[in-house]
């Protein structure tokens, strides 16, 4: 039974997690926590929040919040541009929770030396005031700082499934009549790209350039043009089996032969490529209802 819970815990710590705002965006997340940590704090005054002697509470844990400001972004920007945790594609809830806890406790302590500057600094040099400083800080900003990942909790508890989807004779071998061709123009409007739908994998942007990917029966079966992924999916609208599912990637639905996540997001596998293709989180539902729709007319 112990090792059933072991393992049910591991696989919940590993699952695909939303990344906390602070280490998407580290400046963005900090002044968001700054703001609910002083709202927190001055309105629930949690632990019997008090003012220093020379200011009032609000001005108080104003400046307890500027000083902390400056070493946790530093912190936060080691964390991101160092290679310390996966990118945000890879996030798990074990990063998520360690990342926190480092930033708490750096918060602790940096409270504790604030307090050097902002109380009368007479008897603080010992552990009992270290310690002290340390648990109520740390009360203070727990729930400003965890909030987000509580909420996304849900997430981590929801398991991954895998479905397969069937193949169509029509699909491998469409009829003439049912050949589209498809037409389209770079940003420039000096390049013209002529394909027929059934041909199309999928379609990936790669900075200001959009590489399309084709079956082995198109020669050649990989082709660049400078352009936008926005432009490219405007211009393949009429076409609505051919689906941007996430911000870097168009897919064709007709070649997706199976799908494996959650609402986090999914990870296709297509035709004629050995990688996965990414469905992002708000894309998962316009996903589900074009593939339903696609499979329903297989069985007709």
């Amino acid at each position: 039974m112990m090792k059933t819970d072991l393992t049910r815990i591991k696989a919940i710590l590993t699952r695909r997690f939303p990344q906390n705002l602070l280490f998407r965006r580290p400046l963005r997340g900090m002044l968001l926590l700054i703001v609910s940590f002083f709202l927190f704090a001055i309105i629930y005054k949690p632990i019997h929040v008090h003012a220093a002697q020379s200011y009032s509470l609000a001005l108080t844990i104003l400046l307890y919040a500027v000083f902390i400001t400056s070493p946790i972004i530093g912190i936060l920007l080691v964390m991101k541009h160092c290679g310390c945790f996966p990118r945000a594609e890879k996030w798990q809830l074990n990063h998520e929770l360690i990342s926190l806890l480092i930033i708490l406790v750096a918060i602790g302590i940096t409270v504790y030396f604030a307090g050097f500057f902002i109380e009368e600094p007479k008897m603080r040099w010992n552990l009992s005031t270290f310690f002290d400083s340390m648990l109520r800080s740390l009360l203070v900003v727990f729930i400003p700082l965890f909030l987000p990942t509580l909420i996304n909790i849900r997430y981590a508890l929801t398991p991954e499934t895998f479905q397969q989807y069937l193949i169509s004779r029509e699909d491998e071998v469409p009829a003439e009549d049912s050949v589209q061709q498809v037409s389209i123009i770079s940003k420039a409007k000096r390049e013209e790209l002529l394909f027929h739908t059934h041909e199309l994998i999928y379609v990936e942007s790669q900075g200001n350039y959009v590489t399309f990917y084709f079956d082995d029966n198109r020669k050649p079966n990989r082709v660049v043009i400078r352009n936008t992924i926005s432009d490219v999916a405007a211009q393949l609208a009429p076409y609505p089996f051919l689906m941007r599912v996430h911000r870097a990637f168009i897919v064709n639905l007709k070649q997706v032969r199976s799908k494996n996540g959650n609402r986090l997001g999914y990870r296709l596998k297509v035709n004629s490529c050995s990688s996965e293709i990414p469905v992002s989180r708000n894309n998962t539902s316009q996903f589900d209802t074009r593939m339903q729709t696609m499979q329903r007319s297989v069985h007709q």
